[in-house]
């Protein structure tokens, strides 16, 4: 993997941070991605017509409302949204929030059994550590088919050198570990924006 960022690229994204571009509400609900990773994000779910999303990271639910916003226009069935953190979150007919560690087999287990088979892409967003990215990446890769999507969020910390991943390393290190012993992914064409903060991150299955 080709893991190198320009210099004006790495601006961009700096002063995107500084101004809180990631600060964000979907129909009135917080969500914390930058508008470019948005737009990314809604062209390789166009691509992929995945029937179901695996999220982990719920967050306040803004990102699951957001995805299940596309269901009628893309033949999106359900978003199935996992965080380990117990806060109320919004209510939608194609969204089943799940309370739990997304790095254990239990929970994992309980998630394949919801996806049941079907097209599937999945989004990687909740801890950032590369060891807890990698037990994910394990996980729940099985669940993204041939032509489907995986997103791997906020490989940036390692792009930007941010001081708490130094040494454990973040979500791009771990991606880059995990691609070692798998090559069936590759990097999405014509998805990444400019400036993002999931550098790298837009992988479909070959």
């Amino acid at each position: 993997m080709d893991s190198k960022v320009g210099l004006f690229r790495k601006y961009a994204l700096k002063n995107a941070l500084n101004r809180k571009e990631d600060f964000q509400e979907f129909s009135g609900i917080r969500l914390r991605k930058l508008p470019s990773d948005c737009l990314a994000i809604f062209k390789l779910i166009h691509q992929c017509r995945p029937k179901v999303i695996v999220e982990t990271g719920s967050q306040s639910g803004g990102s699951a409302v957001m995805f299940a916003a596309l269901a009628e226009c893309m033949g999106l069935e359900e978003v199935i949204s996992l965080d380990i953190h117990d806060k109320p979150l919004p209510e939608h007919p194609r969204i089943k929030f799940i309370r739990g560690d997304s790095s254990s087999p239990e929970i994992s287990a309980h998630v394949h059994e919801l996806v049941g088979g079907r097209p599937c892409t999945v989004i990687l967003d909740s801890n950032h550590f590369a060891d807890h990215v990698i037990k994910e990446l394990r996980l729940y890769q099985d669940l993204v088919g041939k032509g489907q999507g995986l997103i791997v969020e906020d490989t940036h910390v390692d792009v930007l050198d941010f001081r708490i991943f130094r040494k454990t390393g973040g979500p791009l290190r771990a991606l880059r570990e995990y691609l070692k012993s798998d090559d069936s992914f590759i990097e999405a064409d014509g998805v990444e924006p400019y400036v993002t903060t999931n550098y790298f991150g837009y992988l479909v299955r070959k």
